[in-house]
């Protein structure tokens, strides 16, 4: 099966959906509107079956782009799904016609950026991925003014991080006369280290913006809260995996034996201690389930990034698959936990976690999936996001050093300290005696919403499940891992 082209395909084929359904949904009654959430996920659906096939080809082909590969498997899979559980949930009446091509553009651009082999094109597609969410975040202004000062706060706070990161990658560009990321190593080793590290620390800043680390993550708490549910589940999940993997891919570019590589390290740990911890202590004031998981999202990046800081410092591939790998796991269970949030939030009629008593009983299927969620978001065995943690603590404690351990025990303790609003969530939403169902309950399409984020909420509680128990994508997740790193493949 051909690949060399796979990262032209696919992007461009995702791009295109967005110029066909905005053509279908704009011809079609607005009584059949609803199943354009359908007409995408099934768009999305062909995609991640063609990466499938690619990545499961054994034996693999040389130069097999195992990062982009596993990025688009996740920005199409989860897509489809948020697409899916979208449906039911806008009204048809509404501006359904951009809502989904604004989403298949934001896809496309994140599939594109683990295929890019350009640090100039890395910036372009993260930007293509993230204008479309600006957008869609305010989706539901008519409903909820809030919604608009939302967006401009992360248009605000995404532009200056654009501008930022396009310093440093102009920086980068004038020091070494070309933007090819294989080229860049070579051509900047004369440069000064000092010069080169600002640079990097500029590319950090400006892609740390759109990944929320703490102090620039003052915009994703109300855009996490107030977007859709759908889009939500793409920003965790598919947008923020392509800013990631742009932050280091765009890193590879620099020396590794100019010593700019551990300083940066020892910033990125600083920064994600900072984040895991600052995340963990200000979800703990929260009583809306939205803002809890919006800020429990904070401290998820703090945690990934530790992978990431310990593989620059110790030179320490391992720490790059702990990192990736926890990443993947985060996007598959904080999707579904947006999803299953706002299903909970739309049958009590307010997302106050005290006006949820009993619904996760009620609704035992979806009640469980949530479970499933917050228990991996913890860290319990047999789900994903045990098996990430402890690739995390391992990296830790595999470097043999006092500072790797101490790293490794406060991510421990920030697991510990997540329980504090986890459990109260649980013990809500599943032992607390129900609330009495508010007066407009009936006059939500609580069937239709049921039925579409059912399904989607229940593929991704599966799939949390198997991949802790059956990890077959660790080795997928190892060689994309090995494309991150600053020293080439590994």
């Amino acid at each position: 099966m051909i690949v060399t082209d796979t990262g032209t395909l696919v992007p461009l084929y995702i791009a295109l959906g967005g110029i066909v359904l905005y053509g279908i949904i704009s011809r079609i009654p607005p009584g059949y509107r609803r199943w354009s959430g359908t007409l995408t996920a099934l768009w999305l659906a062909a995609a991640f079956l063609y990466l499938l096939g690619i990545i499961l080809e054994s034996p693999s082909p040389p130069g097999t782009p195992y990062l982009g590969l596993t990025c688009g498997l996740l920005v199409t899979g989860l897509g489809g799904l948020a697409a899916f559980a979208s449906q039911g949930n806008l009204d048809p009446g509404g501006p359904v016609r951009f809502y989904y091509p604004l989403c298949l553009f934001a896809l496309a651009g994140a599939t594109a950026v683990g295929f890019a082999t350009d640090l100039f094109t890395i910036f372009v597609m993260v930007e293509l991925s993230a204008i479309p969410v600006y957008a869609l975040v305010a989706y539901r202004y008519s409903e909820d003014k809030n919604t608009v000062p939302a967006a401009m706060k992360y248009l605000v706070q995404g532009v200056s991080g654009t501008l930022t990161a396009l310093l440093g990658v102009s920086i980068l560009f004038f020091a070494g006369k070309t933007t090819d990321l294989a080229s860049l190593p070579a051509a900047l080793s004369g440069t000064s280290p000092a010069v080169v590290l600002l640079a990097a620390v500029l590319i950090l800043l400006g892609y740390g913006v759109k990944l929320a680390i703490v102090p620039l993550h003052t915009w994703l708490p109300d855009a996490y809260a107030l977007a859709p549910p759908g889009v939500t589940a793409i920003m965790v999940g598919a947008t923020k995996t392509g800013v990631l993997v742009a932050l280091f891919l765009s890193l590879t570019a620099l020396p590794p034996n100019s010593g700019t590589i551990y300083v940066l390290g020892l910033i990125v740990t600083f920064f994600a201690l900072v984040t895991m911890t600052a995340g963990n202590l200000l979800a703990l004031n929260q009583k809306d389930l939205r803002y809890i998981l919006a800020y429990s999202s904070v401290a998820q990046m703090g945690y990934i990034l530790l992978g990431f800081g310990m593989g620059l410092v110790y030179d320490f591939p391992f720490a790059f698959t702990a990192g990736l790998y926890y990443a993947i796991a985060y996007s598959i269970m904080k999707g579904g936990a947006f999803m299953a949030a706002d299903a909970f939030a739309w049958e009590a009629g307010t997302t106050e976690v005290e006006g949820m008593k009993g619904l996760g009983a009620r609704h035992p299927l979806l009640g469980i999936a949530f479970v499933i969620f917050v228990l991996g978001l913890i860290g319990v065995p047999f789900t994903c996001g045990f098996l990430g943690k402890l690739l995390l603590e391992q990296a830790g404690m595999a470097t043999s050093l006092m500072s790797g351990v101490v790293l490794a025990l406060i991510l421990a303790v920030n697991s510990v300290v997540s329980l504090g609003y986890y459990i109260p969530v649980l013990s809500t939403l599943m032992f607390s005696a129900p609330s009495a169902p508010p007066a407009a309950g009936p006059a939500r399409k609580t069937a239709a919403l049921s039925r579409s984020v059912l399904f989607a909420v229940v593929v991704l509680a599966f799939v949390t499940v198997y991949l802790g128990l059956f990890p077959e994508s660790f080795d997928w997740i190892t060689h994309a891992a090995g494309q991150l790193t600053p020293w080439g493949v590994v």
